[in-house]
């Protein structure tokens, strides 16, 4: 029987079944030390319920369709019989609009030869990259409140994460001195992801700066989460560590389609570094999937090569959406939300509420039929928050704000 939010098992203590020692023997201890998604957690938890009428807010998918052309893209695919495996490395046309786009818009230089790889989505981009890095006992230091499976692929691969505090203060963004006291002789890798999942931070460009110094210093690799580059507001162009000078030859960038293009179901991704990490990345990511859906790679090219009005538009409806659901969470008593500088999430700070965010999203999902994602699910550091998705309709962020509102006043 499942224990909702807390994301444990009925008869499951920490990572020991109770009562069954035979069972508990036949399961990895690295599954056991790792939870399941918060965000199918919750979603679970409110469809058992059976509310006929809960309004979604959990899960961090653009309710846009995906653009038509890059439909058509992926037909004629289909059409052309475009069905087999490609390589392991991925389409080289693809590999090389991905350069050119790393070149135009990043302002890094990757071969498309040897130091891109095509994964299935970003998810895949940063498993077989911290599986291919991570050796047990090195530490990784991830931003935190942090997007659950990066802490979880690190556990994975034999690591520890150590959360390094995006301080709510700076608007959710690192304070490099933070980064350089969590520093040991552990440590291999610090993990970057601007704008954040789950807080809508960015780092600016004084911290990025400070952060490559402290990478360079101490001799570390990093991994670049640039999933929501798109979705940056107010704040001008993003900028990718690998971009310093010094830093590219050190860095690996993960990023997706699927936010900025609305092709989350399509689950095409890369990964690009140097050639000597892409070479052992290879091979993690053929024994995985062996190689990303050919169909949704077609699709990509045209994603990257095609009409870009569609990013604009998603970007512009984000905005209207932010705005709409910042002041409206401001408008109820005891919420404080800081207006998010990227990506499609609000993280409020629920602490005027005097309950654990995990009770607190149960009794919007029972109260309100609204479906939040507890702040603990994203670390300690998350504890007092909730994370918000606006990457829904104006109608349904709405109609959540009125009931939340009503729900809350009874309290």
């Amino acid at each position: 029987m499942i224990n909702y939010l807390s994301n444990k098992t009925e008869g499951l203590i920490g990572d020991k079944i109770v009562g069954d020692v035979a069972l508990e023997s036949k399961i990895a201890k690295r599954a056991l030390e790792v939870t399941r998604s918060p965000f199918q957690v919750i979603a679970e938890y409110a469809r058992d319920l059976k509310l006929k009428d809960a309004i979604f807010l959990n899960v961090g998918e653009p309710d846009f369709t995906t653009p038509k052309h890059i439909i058509e893209a992926a037909k004629r695919a289909l059409d052309e019989g475009f069905t087999h495996y490609s390589t392991d490395r991925g389409l080289p046309e693809l590999r090389q609009v991905i350069a050119e786009k790393l070149r135009k818009e990043r302002g890094i230089e990757v071969d498309p030869a040897d130091e891109v790889i095509v994964t299935a989505g970003g998810a895949e981009a940063n498993w077989v990259t911290l599986m291919a890095l991570v050796n047990p006992g090195d530490e990784v230091l991830i931003p935190s409140p942090y997007y659950p499976p990066f802490s979880t692929v690190v556990r994975l691969a034999g690591g520890v994460p150590v959360p390094v505090p995006f301080r709510e203060e700076l608007g959710f963004a690192w304070d490099p001195e933070d980064v350089e006291k969590r520093v040991t002789k552990k440590t291999k890798i610090l993990f970057v992801n601007s704008p954040n999942n789950p807080t809508g931070g960015i780092l600016d460009g004084d911290c990025i700066k400070a952060l490559a110094e402290i990478v360079q210093e101490h001799d570390l690799i990093v991994v670049s989460d640039e999933v929501y580059e798109a979705f940056i507001y107010d704040a001008g162009k993003p900028q990718s560590i690998a971009s310093i000078p010094g830093m590219e030859e050190r860095t690996i960038v993960t990023n997706s389609f699927s936010k900025t293009y609305a092709m989350t179901g399509w689950r095409v991704g890369f990964a690009a570094g140097r050639s000597e990490f892409i070479s052992q990345m290879l091979k993690i990511h053929y024994a995985t999937t062996i190689c990303a859906s050919a169909i949704a790679q077609r699709a990509a090219i045209t994603a990257l090569t095609g009409p870009q009005d569609c990013v604009r538009e998603m970007t512009a409806e984000y905005v209207k959406r932010r705005r709409i659901i910042v002041d409206g969470l401001n408008k109820i008593p005891r919420f404080k939300c800081a207006m998010p500088k990227g990506a499609f999430y609000v993280f409020p700070n629920i602490k005027g509420f005097r309950r654990s965010s995990e009770d607190f999203a149960k009794f919007l999902v029972k109260e309100a039929r609204v479906v939040t994602v507890n702040g603990s699910a994203f670390g300690p550091d998350g504890e007092g928050h909730l994370r918000i998705s606006y990457a829904t309709s104006t109608e349904n962020i709405e109609a959540a704000l009125e009931r939340i509102k009503e729900a809350t006043a009874r309290l």
